[in-house]
């Protein structure tokens, strides 16, 4: 167990062996277990400590659990990489959940973890509540990706290999002055945990075979979307340079209980740009009825 001291950012993890799947499984843990349970699925290039400021602030009122998604982080991979993709970690989500006797989870969930927070609500109506999501991909169009998500998806490609095996150092530097607002203001022991992860092999290799099969499960939801009756708040960075927000737009109108929220301000990485704003839209989701469209400034 990786244990917070002093003012560290780090989250304090342990692991867990999913009783489905068999793997182990890094997750943080806070908050009260007798509050409601939310349970926090990050994106890349990131691992569970991208919630350094949400999960402490969420911990207060709700019980906060924050997964590494499988071969990221502190997390087994897969023996068959094709199996990092939409569907199977969504089986995973609840994988996790049912190991834990979680009987009911709200879903706060961002870029690759965008995907398979929806399958698990379309899926699970009964166990999944109220789902919140932020700058991802649902559907299998690249219409609305950068060059750099673009070109992970296509099979075979160099530019992908060089960006995800070749240069981490450089990629995730690329990355955060790309996915932030203006700067990122990332802890530097967090910045340090990712980076550590970036040169890891089992990541490397997650990383680029979610997005080569990441296609099928965004079928999959498109084909299933319609029946997610839960309330869901899709939000947005104004200035999210790797996916356009209107990508955020065409979601909602899919949806049948859904709305958009857009942040001001904010880039791709809206958890980590702009914790406060996004925890205000949260917590008045979970608290009240979906309200009209808005855009905030922080």
């Amino acid at each position: 167990m990786k244990t917070n001291q002093d003012n560290s950012k780090l989250l304090d993890t342990k692991k867990l062996r999913i009783q489905r799947f068999g793997l182990n499984i890094r997750y943080a843990e806070l908050g009260n277990s007798d509050n409601p349970t939310i349970l926090l699925l990050h994106g890349v290039p990131e691992n569970l400590y991208a919630w350094y400021d949400i999960a402490p602030s969420l911990s207060k009122r709700y019980h906060v659990l924050a997964i590494d998604w499988p071969g990221f982080g502190g997390s087994d991979a897969f023996t068959n990489l094709k199996d990092h993709n939409p569907r199977t970690f969504a089986a995973i989500g609840m994988d996790f959940l049912d190991t834990l006797k979680i009987q009911h989870a709200h879903i706060i969930a961002t870029d690759i973890g965008f995907t398979p927070a929806l399958i698990m609500g379309a899926e699970n109506p009964e166990q999944i509540g109220q789902m919140v999501v932020m700058d991802g991909i649902p559907f299998p169009t690249t219409a609305y990706s950068s060059w750099e998500l673009r070109s992970f998806g296509r099979k075979n490609s160099i530019t992908a290999k060089a960006l995800i095996k070749w240069f981490p150092k450089i990629s995730a530097k690329i990355a955060y002055q790309k996915g932030f607002y203006k700067g990122n203001n990332i802890p530097k022991e967090v910045q340090e945990e990712f980076l550590a992860d970036g040169y890891k092999i089992s990541t490397q290799n997650a990383f680029l075979s979610y997005f080569q099969n990441n296609a099928p499960g965004q079928a999959y939801l498109e084909s299933r979307i319609h029946e997610i009756q839960q309330p869901v708040l899709v939000i947005w960075g104004r200035h999210d340079r790797f996916i356009n927000v209107k990508l955020g737009a065409l979601l909602v109108e899919k949806l049948p209980n859904a709305h958009l929220e857009i942040i001001e301000d904010s880039g791709h990485f809206v958890h980590m740009d702009k914790p406060e704003a996004l925890l205000k839209l949260t917590y008045e989701f979970l608290t009240t009825e979906p309200v009209q469209s808005t855009t905030i400034n922080e």
